[in-house]
This record gives C-alpha cells, structure tokens and sequence, in this order.
C-alpha cells in the first residue's frame, strides 16, 4: 500500500513497532489496522483524513486506547492516533488550561498539582482527555466540581475537510454543545481543549473494605442509594459489589472529621474490615486509586444510568447476579456516584443526557485465560440483561456493542438535535465506527 502523504509518525504492518502499536488497553480486543498514524499537530491529523478519502480506507481516532469495545480501531482501518499530542499550558491569569487531545490523566494531574490546582477527571491515570470528556467525563470530583465536559470553555477540531475549527460559546455553538457529552469520534478530531481550573491542597481519600463479608453486600447496596439521596456535594464516590463483600473509594473536598459524620451510614455496616480515611495531598490521593487498575487487562463491561430507588426484590436479584459471577477478584457490579454539581447544569444545555441521575450501575468482569472469555462475556452478558430493566439509558463513555438502540440508549432525547449536527459538521460519514451517530 501506498503510505505517501501522511505525516508524522506512520507504523505499518511490516513494522517492528506494530505489534505494541495496534494493541488496546482491553486485550479482548484484536484487531489489525492497516495503518497507526501518531500525529504532532492538527496538519497532521488533515493529512491522514485526505489520505483515507482517497485511497477508500475508514477511520478510526484513537486517544488513549480506553474504549472498552475498541472502537478506536478496526482491522484494515486507519488509525489515527493523537498520543504524541501531549503539551499542557497552565495559565494562571485566568485560571485555565491548554490540553492537547492525547495528554493521559496523570500527566495532566501533576501538572495542574505543581500549580495547586484540581481537575474533575477520571480515575484511570492512562486515560487520555479526549475520550473522557467528549463522553461527558466522570470521577471522584464529579459532584463537587461536576463532570470533565462541564469545565470545558473551547475545543479545537479537525473536521472531515481538514479544516481547523474554533467551538465554544460563541463560535460553533452547536458543535461545543455537542462535544460536551457526544463528540468521541462522531464530528471529527478534537486536537486540543481548554478547560476552567480549581485551587486545591488537601482533599480527604476515603477507601473503605468489608473483605469476606458477603452478607454486608445487600446492606451496602441498600445504605448506597438512601446514603445519595441528600449527601453532602464535597464528597463523590465509587462502590463496587464483589463475591466476598462490598468496598467504596471516595474524594471529600473538607477534612476528616467532617468526612466521618457524613459516611455514618456507610461506616454503621456491620464487619468493615479496611477504614481509611485520611487527609492528603490531592495528586497523592489520585496516585492512590490510580493503582488499583491494571496496566492493560482483557475485560467486558459496560455502564446504565439508575434513577430511581431500588426495590428489596431488585437489590436481591443483582446480589444473585454477583453470586454467580465466574471471578471472585475480578467480576463485579459497580457504583458511581452521580448528582451534586452534575445536576447545577440543565439537561439540555450540553449533550449528556442524563444528568438527573442518581448514579451509574456498572457490571464487569476481566480475564487472564483467554479460554475463560466466554463464561465471563456471558456473566456481562446476563447480568446487563438484568440491569436493562432497572434502568435507563447507557453511559457512551461505558459502550456495550450488544446494546439495543444504542442511539437512543447513549443519547436520549437529545439524539435528532445531535443527528443534524452530525450532518452539518460530517455530512459524508467520514468519521464513522461501530455506534457512532
């Protein structure tokens, strides 16, 4: 194949570096593009659209390589790839800060930190920006500072012509109003952001555990959702169910003292077997749940939206669903705070859907024997099934490539208004993959 007119950095299939370069984080997926493109500026980035409109090749834009499905590739694809994307620009002045699209979380929080400043992003430190804000962005600041897409003041684009354009309030309202909860591959390729910033020092890290406590699950689960109903703002937390017993990771932007008040409810479970609560520097308590995820891991998951209260019968059937789970350590239903400063912004006045919400229910399950893939897709599989019908509408930044109307399902009501947009800024479905727009 003729590779003539890209820039920057081309890997191809005869290449040494292939092999790494073709890999996602999920080791489920397998696939063989027949190109990566890393791209060092937007030029670049133009260059590889015009080449694959004219040899008839589809794009693939890839960040961090997150996205639990891969569909930031395809065998035969073009990948297009911004790691090399990576500067950060703190500007004090006005308390904002220049990100380019393949800066990875961690990079991004020490260099906000040397700064004294905060940022509502992921937990995962490899995450790279674009993907986690284009699908809104949740973390362990969440409802305090609301989600990754609700600090953000401007993007820059390339679109399917390989025209740099400008969204922000002003200047391609539509498409900012877009890329704040729906942009991940569906309009172009977002090469930079710029994102309003908080002062920080020490927050309170929370990790609580009730190891080999199977009975403490229900009570976890039944205290969670009467636990968010009026929680205090300053406090964002993620709880996952396992075989063994219940465990939550949480960030309170106040001091211990105050953190112990409020998780009385949590903390009255009878058998807790880890209570750390401590006051610590910001990037530490970062660095902290950081560490809990693996390098790269094969892995199914996927996430829905829960709104209402939970019945007994309901709490129930989902702690049977975790009682046949094929992995004691590694398949669980997880919890994710939502509410709080997610909810100061209204609906319709960025693309995430569902900012109503009480928290996101996932369920997960990841493997090291590639024999075992089957029994743990199927436990998703069924336990999705379950979680369907208590639910409504699926987190984009959480895909499933079995789920029914994906549109609809990730984008709700906002779904026509996001479709003319799409063909306003893509009319030729250029950027197109598995579940875009």
């Amino acid at each position: 194949m003729n590779y003539q007119g890209l820039t920057g950095k081309v890997v191809t299939p005869g290449d040494c570096e292939y092999e790494w370069a073709r890999q996602e984080y999920n080791k489920a997926i397998n696939k063989f593009p027949c190109a990566i493109v890393y791209c060092y500026d937007p030029c670049d980035v133009a260059h590889a659209i015009q080449w694959s409109e004219k040899h008839g090749i589809e794009l693939r834009l890839r960040s961090g390589r997150h996205n639990y499905e891969g569909y930031s590739t395809g065998t035969d694809k073009l990948v297009v790839d911004t790691t090399f994307m990576s500067n950060v620009k703190v500007n004090c002045g006005d308390d904002t800060v220049d990100v380019q699209a393949g800066t990875r979380l961690i990079h991004l929080y020490e260099t906000l930190y040397n700064y004294g400043y905060t940022f509502p992003g992921g937990t995962c430190p490899t995450v790279a920006i674009s993907g986690l804000v284009l699908g809104g962005g949740i973390g362990l600041s969440s409802r305090y500072l609301g989600l990754t897409a609700d600090s953000l003041i401007e993007a820059q684009m390339v679109d399917a012509g390989g025209n740099c354009l400008t969204a922000n309030h002003c200047c391609n309202s539509d498409l900012f109003w877009a890329l704040r909860g729906a942009g991940g591959g569906n309009f172009g390729v977002v090469t930079s952001y710029k994102f309003h910033v908080r002062k920080v020092d020490k927050i309170t890290l929370i990790q609580l555990e009730w190891r080999n406590n199977k009975p403490a699950r229900f009570e976890f689960l039944q205290t969670w959702q009467e636990w968010l109903r009026n929680l205090d703002r300053r406090i964002s937390a993620f709880g996952r169910i396992y075989k063994w017993g219940p465990l939550v990771n949480a960030f309170f932007y106040g001091t211990p003292e105050e953190a112990e008040q409020i998780l009385g409810p949590l903390l009255e479970i009878p058998g807790i077997t880890l209570k750390h609560i401590a006051y610590v520097d910001f990037i530490d308590a970062v660095k902290t749940i950081g560490r809990i995820y693996s390098t790269r891991e094969a892995f199914k998951a996927t996430g829905r939206f829960i709104h209402n209260q939970l019945t007994k019968r309901e709490l129930e059937t989902l702690i049977a669903i975790i009682d046949k789970s094929p992995a004691a350590a590694s398949s669980f239903i997880g919890l994710y705070s939502l509410g709080g400063a997610v909810r100061d912004i209204g609906t319709d006045c960025t693309a995430f859907s569902y900012r109503q919400a009480d928290y996101i229910m996932g369920i997960s399950s990841s493997w090291e024997d590639e024999k075992a893939a089957p029994a743990h897709k199927a436990w998703v599989a069924a336990g999705f099934d379950y979680i369907y019908t208590i639910s409504a509408g699926s987190f984009i930044n959480f895909p499933y490539n079995e789920l029914p109307n994906y549109n609809y399902a990730y984008y709700g009501e906002h779904l026509r208004k996001l479709q003319c947009i799409k063909q306003k800024y893509d009319p030729h479905n250029v950027f197109s993959f598995p579940q875009s727009i």
